[in-house]
C-alpha cells in the first residue's frame, strides 16, 4: 500500500504498466475521504500529456522514481473520461471508474454482488489532494 509520505513524492513520475509499457506521468492525486490513504491517481497520456485518466493505486507499487500499476495501459486508455474541474470526484463518476476497473465499489447488502444493490452509504468518497510545490 502506497502511503501519503511516498504519494507526496508521486507527483510528476512516469507510470507504468505491470508488462513495463510507459503509460504516462503522474498528474494529480485522489485520496480516500474515510482513511485519508492515497486511492487513486491521475496519469497524464497522450502525445503531448492532453489526455489525463484515472489509474486505481489498488496493488500498485511506488520505488520513489517510477509507479507501476497493477492495471494494462489499454485499461487505462479506455477508461472513463471524468471532468476534473468539479474538485471532488463526483459518485456517479467515481462508480463508473470503479466498474470499468473490475474493483469493488461500495458494500453490497446480503452479499449480494449485482451492481443495482450497492449501498450508497458506504462507497468510497475520493477527494482531490493538492500538494504544495
Amino acid at each position: 500500500m502506497i502511503g501519503q509520505r511516498e504519494a507526496l513524492r508521486m507527483f510528476g513520475c512516469e507510470v507504468f504498466d505491470p508488462a513495463g509499457h510507459r503509460v504516462g506521468i503522474v498528474g494529480q492525486l485522489f485520496i480516500d475521504e474515510d482513511t485519508e490513504q492515497p486511492a487513486w491517481v491521475t496519469v497524464q497520456t497522450g502525445l503531448f500529456g492532453t489526455n489525463e485518466s484515472f489509474v486505481p493505486l489498488e496493488g500498485a507499487a511506488f520505488d520513489g522514481d517510477t509507479l507501476t500499476v497493477a492495471v494494462g495501459k489499454e485499461a487505462v486508455r479506455l477508461a472513463p473520461r471524468v471532468d476534473l474541474d468539479q474538485g471532488d470526484l463526483p459518485p456517479a463518476q467515481e462508480r463508473a471508474l470503479y466498474l470499468h476497473y473490475g474493483l469493488t465499489y461500495g458494500v453490497a447488502p446480503d452479499g449480494s454482488a449485482e451492481e443495482a444493490e450497492y449501498v450508497e452509504a458506504v462507497r468510497l468518497r475520493l477527494r482531490r489532494w493538492i500538494a504544495a510545490t
